[in-house]
């Protein structure tokens, strides 16, 4: 039974991707960037709750969302902050909202999914190279304030080894504070669950239930020093986790 599930969720996947993403893309690439996200992130959304349902077998208990409307168009505004648990984070963002990631340049050059990256505004940067890295500043600033389109970021890094989010002192907190000292606002997200669907090898672990919960923008302008700012930031996204899992970790606790 097990590995007709692993079977099945291989090519659902592939279906779902050659049915919604490519296609989308195709259609985006030729056009500037606000039109490619108001081209692809539907497709983003029905991809992430379709894989999730039929490839994943999660079950998405928690789904809340609490921006306020001028945050929650397409495309969206602001900075987003998650947790990072699993590969799986993604297809989870997606279902509540489309907003282009920072990531590693090389998956740029990866066929078909360097296309979908780039036809949905992600922005590329090199690891370990100061140059990209403040190139990645003056892009987001431009693309934040000038363009209002949105970022996303995950400031552990990494996948959570634990599944834990990682403390205030352990987490990057490099663009919490540019958009503390440019004004941005900050749109903390939670998720929990998500490192439950995968076993270490990869393989599906049916029936997980999962939550995400996308707390309501928080404003620098209502604090006087970086450092509360991004204790509030952060906390929040801990706070929702904690309040998932209070809930969720019993309904897994059984399941094998």
């Amino acid at each position: 039974m097990r590995i007709l599930i692993q079977i099945k969720a291989v090519v659902v996947g592939t279906v779902l991707l050659f049915t919604t993403l490519v296609p989308a893309c195709l259609v985006a690439l030729p056009f500037g960037l606000e039109r490619r996200l108001k081209i692809m992130s539907p497709m983003w959304e029905r991809f992430g709750k379709l894989l999730l349902r039929y490839a994943c077998h999660a079950k998405v208990r928690y789904s809340e969302d609490h921006r306020s409307p001028e945050f929650a168009g397409v495309p969206a505004q602001g900075l987003y902050i998650a947790n990072h648990q699993s590969y799986m984070d993604i297809p989870l963002v997606m279902t509540k909202y489309q907003v282009p990631p920072i990531m590693k340049k090389e998956v740029l050059y990866i066929p078909i999914f360097g296309w979908i990256a780039y036809a949905s505004g992600s922005m590329p940067v090199a690891r370990g190279k100061m140059s990209s890295r403040k190139k990645v500043f003056d892009q987001a600033k431009k693309r934040i304030l000038v363009e209002k389109i949105g970022l996303q970021v995950y400031p552990e890094g990494t996948r959570s080894k634990n599944a834990v989010p990682k403390t205030m002192e352990e987490v990057k907190r490099t663009l919490m504070i540019f958009a503390f000292n440019e004004k941005i606002p900050v749109i903390p997200t939670s998720i929990y669950g998500t490192r439950g669907i995968l076993n270490r090898w990869g393989m599906i672990r049916p029936n997980r239930n999962i939550g995400i919960i996308v707390h309501k923008e928080i404003d620098p302008k209502n604090f006087s020093n970086v450092d509360d700012f991004c204790v509030a930031c952060w906390g929040k996204v801990i706070e929702g986790h904690d309040q998932m899992k209070k809930e969720l970790q019993p309904l897994n606790e059984n399941l094998s």
